[in-house]
């Protein structure tokens, strides 16, 4: 029977450790952290539309702009939820 016998050399013992400290970087890395912050700005605004116009609505502040057709010409609205919310408890 022949006898194993295992060399290991600097070379061979620092690629190695090379290799293992790059997979556990990678391993390690979460690009989903960036991601979550950038959501609430993709998502912000919502768009809808219909038979009496266009509504542009900013989910974060609850702003909006309304397209009213007058004869010929559009024209944008300004608007805010809170506002009409007081102006119905009146």
């Amino acid at each position: 029977m022949k006898n194993i016998t295992i060399t290991l050399d600097l070379k061979s013992l620092c690629i190695g450790a090379l290799g293992v400290f790059a997979i556990m970087s990678l391993s390690n890395f979460n690009k989903s952290d960036t991601h979550q912050q950038d959501t609430g700005e993709i998502r912000r605004y919502q768009v809808a539309t219909g038979e009496k116009g266009t509504v542009i609505l900013d989910t974060k502040t609850g702003k909006y702009i309304f397209e009213g057709t007058t004869i010929g010409r559009p024209r944008w609205l300004k608007g805010d939820f809170e506002e009409l919310q007081s102006q119905e408890k009146k």
